[in-house]
């Protein structure tokens, strides 16, 4: 790993769990080893068992001396870590259960933000799969194609991310009936029974329900080249 990549993960694991600055220690003997060499860097190589306080004194200024660029916000943070778990899962160095237990960790320190929710919605399924034998989010998950299907996921997540297609755009549903990617609308009907009056959902341009909507890995797609094509044209 580069440095860059050292310094994301430790990072990362200090705002995804309960921490162990111990860590730090040894981002700074892998840090060394990488060839790198300050004063401060040193100092934090030897700190076994000293306090987290003084861990964390000479990482900063490690950091500092380094002339590290490092995110402001633990919003930045995951988002960043988040692509690179993406990419490398893509690229193969690292497992498809270890990105996919480690997205799930950036979902719950992001109070489930929406552009990491599949993959929360992919692990409910799961469970479900496991003591009920059904899905709630993806019909087409199965525990013998979980891995391919997760892997996909990633690839989506890491495309939309890098395209930096907003989220509204994400949202959007792909009708049947026209052929066209839509915000759908919520609409009342009525039957001779109970409940009488109840809610669908229906397509905001023709008003069809046969729609699929934004957590369908085909619809995705149809989101990503949308997209695509709308930057062409602006």
């Amino acid at each position: 790993m580069t440095i860059d990549e050292l310094t994301l993960e430790v990072l990362a694991d200090k705002a995804l769990s309960q921490f162990d600055s111990k860590k730090l220690v040894s981002w700074a003997v892998s840090v060394l080893e990488l060839g790198y060499e300050n004063e401060n860097l040193f100092i934090l190589a030897g700190l076994d068992f000293d306090s987290t306080e003084e861990r964390e004194h000479y990482f900063w200024k490690s950091i500092a001396d380094l002339k590290l660029s490092v995110e402001k916000t633990e919003e930045q943070l995951l988002e960043k870590y988040g692509q690179a778990i993406a990419n490398r899962a893509i690229e193969k160095k690292i497992s498809i259960e270890y990105a996919f237990q480690q997205m799930n960790r950036i979902v719950s320190a992001s109070g489930y933000d929406s552009k990491y929710l599949a993959f929360y919605e992919i692990n409910e399924d799961l469970e479900y799969l496991k003591y009920e034998n059904k899905t709630i989010y993806h019909s087409g998950l199965t525990t013998e194609n979980a891995n391919e299907f997760i892997f996909e996921e990633f690839r989506i997540f890491a495309l939309m991310e890098d395209l930096k297609i907003p989220q509204e755009f994400r949202n959007q549903c792909y009708c049947q009936r026209c052929k066209k990617l839509n915000i759908p609308v919520t609409r009342n009907k009525f039957q001779l029974k109970r409940p009488f009056r109840y809610a669908v959902s229906t397509c905001g341009i023709c008003g069809s329900e046969k729609l699929k909507h934004s957590n369908d890995h085909e619809v995705k797609w149809i989101i990503i080249n949308e997209y695509k094509k709308s930057r062409l044209s602006a």
